[in-house]
């Protein structure tokens, strides 16, 4: 069970992400929030598994929120994840969330399918992109560079790994598609986390998404 906090500054909004997720016996809504301030609070007492917030909100918005927790709450030790919403895409504000530790980030208009699997992702420790997002991150980040960035100093098998945990994989899957052991897999991971100084797979999956894999 996946316990989440809504925040989302529309009520009419809120109660209809609400009730797509109340739907899925995985998922527990346990606090709403109409703004920053309140998601901010919430986070601190409820301590959930995951908060789907809106980046627009009055008082402090959501990009200033997700800091907030994450950077100054703590967050990282008690693996709170925030699935950001935006009703449009934004090369700043897409950047500027990652920048602060948001776990992903996602276009209003989604069928309830689509939520429902993208928290399950996120709490699982995947980076959730929207497809679009993910493809014009990958456009932007080869067009900056002028070609991908040089990842030589990476083993082939490291280069194949780091591309499946940007396109989403998890561990079991990455280990099954490349014929490896989950342990095998980890130990990998663990290296790169290493030479590429990320503290976890969302910093892993960035790392890649901007190198245009």
């Amino acid at each position: 069970m996946f316990n989440i906090i809504v925040a989302e500054d529309n009520r009419e909004v809120r109660q209809t992400l609400v009730s797509m997720l109340k739907a899925d016996p995985d998922i527990r809504v346990v606090g709403e929030a109409g703004n920053g301030f309140e998601v901010v609070g919430l986070a601190k007492t409820l301590l959930p598994h995951l908060i789907l917030m809106d980046i627009r909100m009055p008082g402090i918005d959501g990009l200033e929120a997700a800091k907030l927790i994450k950077v100054y709450g703590g967050s990282e030790e008690k693996n709170i994840k925030i699935l950001m919403l935006s009703t449009f895409y934004d090369d700043d504000l897409v950047l500027k969330a990652l920048e602060n530790g948001v776990d992903g980030y996602l276009l209003k208009g989604f069928s309830v399918n689509k939520l429902t699997s993208a928290i399950k992702n996120t709490c699982n420790g995947l980076v959730t992109l929207d497809r679009v997002i993910y493809e014009k991150q990958h456009l932007l980040a080869q067009k900056g560079a002028g070609k991908k960035t040089d990842l030589s100093f990476l083993s082939k098998n490291e280069q194949k790994i780091l591309k499946l945990v940007v396109n989403g994989k998890n561990n079991a899957e990455i280990a099954e598609e490349l014929f490896l052991s989950a342990g095998t897999i980890r130990n990998y991971i663990s290296a790169m986390l290493s030479k590429l100084g990320c503290r976890n797979g969302r910093d892993l999956a960035v790392f890649g998404i901007r190198a245009g894999l």
